[in-house]
């Protein structure tokens, strides 16, 4: 227990919300820029360093653009207040994290504007705000997180025998509700569901979620999955013998029995074919999430739990079967 305590406060104290990722790289083919030739194609970074720049040069190295095409790179933090003012003639904004996102939401509503890395309840509400919403042609997303149905097929993949999933849900992650029972239907699988309104209730309401769920789900709300609630979420399930099911790397290093993930790489696979099969004058596809996933386990945790599971490799096979949802 000792080891586990100190794995945690190592891995995830000095980890923000935003960076709990885990990305891994990984070698792709080339793509070429577009089937038809893009004037300028920008590419906007919420901060320098970490994921977004490895996205963005994984990005670049697959575009392989023609002579017309310009790629540039730019810091938010160093982007002109009138920067994208006026439209640009096929031109295409890849706006990286939220607060790219946010700067780009704000802008006129000229550019084709693709954005990444982004949880999917942060883009529907940032998109709602600033009235980016009406169409999804021009101010689209590859979200960051997976769809639940990846998610909860990894939990029946990995723990056929126990079917009660437990999950904790804050102020902006209130609204999964309707999505999870609609996919945990689908898998086959039974949900307990706790919302939490403020940090006091968080432990109370994860007690009462473990006395009577067999595994717990994390999801990405920053209310709940916090580098200071963590480790508490994860020593907690731990002592009673539920294991918890992440959404990064880190979670399982930490502790975290499994967790499936989109690396920037991989993200990047997706986005070059999206600018791929860009058409003249057409828009960008509906938001949808990653088509390219990696999975991890932690089989010193499965082994204290008395969990017996199957490598890697075998349970991606299995999840690679299996169709996804676009949105």
């Amino acid at each position: 227990m000792g080891r586990l305590r100190r794995l945690i406060s190592r891995d995830l104290h000095r980890k923000c919300y935003a960076c709990l990722l885990g990305w891994a790289l990984i070698l792709l083919p080339g793509i070429t820029a577009s089937a038809y030739t893009l004037d300028n194609i920008t590419i906007v970074l919420s901060d320098e360093g970490t994921a977004y720049e490895e996205f963005a040069n994984h990005l670049n190295s697959l575009l392989q653009p023609s002579n017309k095409t310009s790629v540039r790179l730019l810091s938010l933090k160093n982007m002109a207040n009138d920067e994208f003012s006026r439209a640009t003639a096929n031109q295409l904004v890849i706006a990286v994290g939220t607060p790219a996102m946010v700067a780009m939401a704000q802008k006129p509503a000229t550019n084709l504007v693709l954005n990444v890395l982004v949880p999917r309840a942060t883009f529907i509400k940032t998109a709602k705000q600033y009235n980016r919403g009406q169409d999804q042609r021009r101010f689209s997303a590859v979200y960051m997180d997976q769809s639940w149905t990846r998610q909860l097929r990894l939990i029946r993949a990995t723990m056929p025998t126990r079917p009660k999933v437990g999950i904790l849900l804050g102020r902006e992650s209130s609204d999964y509700i309707a999505a999870l029972q609609t996919a945990a239907k689908e898998v086959d699988l039974n949900l307990n569901i706790e919302t939490v309104i403020d940090d006091a209730d968080l432990l109370s309401a994860l007690r009462r979620l473990l006395n009577n769920s067999n595994v717990i789900l994390a999801v990405p709300d920053a209310q709940i999955y916090n580098r200071n609630n963590i480790p508490s979420i994860l020593l907690t399930s731990y002592r009673q013998q539920v294991p918890l099911f992440g959404f990064s790397a880190s979670y399982v290093k930490a502790g975290a029995l499994a967790a499936v993930y989109s690396s920037p790489a991989q993200v990047s696979q997706q986005v070059a074919e999206i600018i791929a099969n860009l058409a003249p004058g057409g828009g960008l596809p509906t938001p949808q999430y990653p088509r390219y996933f990696s999975l991890n386990t932690n089989q010193q945790v499965a082994r204290s739990l008395g969990i017996s599971i199957e490598s890697d490799n075998e349970i991606q096979r299995q999840l690679k079967q299996l169709s996804e949802p676009a949105q």
